[in-house]
């Protein structure tokens, strides 16, 4: 394909933004709780070693959730609507859950999630690395991550899965009643917390026979590593896709400091934060290839194919094209809330949310996933980058026997097994 300056990044037509931690993959066995001080001679090289230490396994499962994930949320979303999600914030979410999964359950997770090359102990060991990996790792950007229970305070929950969320995710546990209206704004206001305010209003309200809540929240602030000159931001025509032109806050830089890959259908830039290992990556389809078109072809295998082609820009176009060449891109932000559950349901975990899911390994007796839902926030500008998500799994079920709604009943000889009556009782009534 012929590229031209304008071809490679003056084409802002659509966007796909991803960001990407660039780690190393080796396979471990428990978690590193106790290691010697030689990686901590380095500013960094503790977070460098846990990130060392996520295995191979893990990132590509990860990769393949996340790519299916987003696939599939676009593919539900209304045409022409604006998404942004955190897929590791998901999945962390649903591990906790996962942790407390048997039967039918844990494998409509483990393939929904993608761990079908993993135990239960190395998920949760290769999570504890990548959670380590992230804590302290650049003066230049903060990735604060955090997890909690919230409990009933009349539940019993199985000591051993207390243990293991506390023990891999680092979990606070809450107990709580579910029925007081203050809960909503207690636990509200620990995700707003958690994501330095960006992430308001998670909960709109609450099911008093709610059982437990699982919450991820995430929170990143990067600044670039070559920043814009917020003097040279100018309005500039952004392509809608019915086709019409709306004027908006574009960025500007030379671009030569950033890296590139050329393909086919779309040009793609990573630019870096802080000490160059976490980048943003902006896909640009060209002019006859659409963002959906892009979306609906991506897949695994070429995305780690991509991952390892970037060049510097001098090595992939004309003298005279690097000379001229600017690179700009849209200053802008994005709130999205969803829940989740058909995207799960549709990837194939539908018994988690069926009244007869297997929950045991959390709780004795019926415990289902009631809703998945996630809010997310970004802010793109000169400086860098701010985003934030917030994912919660909240579990309704049965402890014990209520009989609160439509019932079938029998009246049985169990000597002879004569059914002496039946009935059927819809709208009880008592003189």
């Amino acid at each position: 394909m012929h590229v031209s300056d304008e071809g490679i990044m003056n084409r802002l037509l659509w966007a796909v933004i991803i960001l990407v931690m660039a780690v190393g993959c080796s396979d471990v066995e428990s978690p590193p709780l106790s290691v010697d001080n030689s990686h901590r001679q380095a500013p960094y090289s503790e977070s460098d070693y846990y990130a060392s230490s996520v295995g191979d396994n893990l990132t590509a499962g990860n990769t393949r959730f996340a790519i299916k994930s987003f696939k599939k949320l676009d593919e539900l979303e209304v045409e022409n609507t604006n998404i942004f999600f955190s897929p590791i914030s998901l999945s962390i979410a649903l591990t906790m859950a996962y942790n407390g999964a048997g039967g039918e359950t844990y494998e409509a997770m483990k393939n929904t999630l993608e761990f079908q090359d993993m135990d239960l102990d190395e998920v949760n060991t290769q999570f504890l690395n990548l959670v380590r990996s992230l804590e302290s790792f650049d003066d230049d950007v903060i990735i604060e991550t955090a997890n909690s229970a919230w409990i009933a305070d009349y539940l019993q929950v199985r000591p051993d899965y207390i243990q293991r969320i506390v023990d891999y995710y680092l979990s606070e546990i809450h107990t709580v009643n579910f029925g007081a209206p203050e809960t909503i704004d207690i636990i509200n206001g620990w995700v707003e917390e958690q994501t330095n305010g960006r992430i308001e209003d998670l909960l709109v309200q609450i099911d008093p026979s709610t059982l437990m809540m699982l919450i991820n929240a995430l929170y990143f602030s990067g600044s670039w590593k070559y920043r814009f000159d917020e003097s040279a931001t100018e309005s500039r025509p952004f392509h809608l896709p019915d086709g019409t032109v709306k004027d908006v806050l574009m960025m500007k830089d030379s671009g030569k400091d950033f890296r590139y890959y050329i393909h086919d259908d779309f040009t793609a830039a990573r630019m870096p934060y802080g000490r160059d290992v976490i980048s943003m990556y902006v896909f640009l389809p060209d002019r006859d290839y659409s963002v959906d078109e892009f979306i609906s072809n991506l897949n695994w295998e070429e995305w780690d194919t991509w991952m390892n082609s970037f060049d510097d820009l001098e090595n992939l176009i004309q003298w005279a094209f690097y000379e001229q060449h600017e690179f700009r891109l849209p200053k802008f932000q994005c709130t999205y809330s969803k829940k989740l559950n058909d995207l799960l349901i549709s990837l194939g975990m539908g018994i988690a949310f069926l009244p007869w899911a297997d929950f045991s390994g959390i709780v004795d007796g019926s415990m289902y996933i009631e809703y998945v839902k996630q809010k997310a926030f970004i802010d793109v500008n000169e400086q860098g980058t701010e985003a934030a998500a917030a994912t919660v799994v909240v579990f309704l079920g049965e402890i014990g026997f209520t009989a609160d709604r439509p019932f079938f009943f029998a009246i049985r000889d169990d000597r002879t097994g004569a059914i002496l009556f039946m009935g059927k009782i819809v709208d009880p009534e008592y003189e």
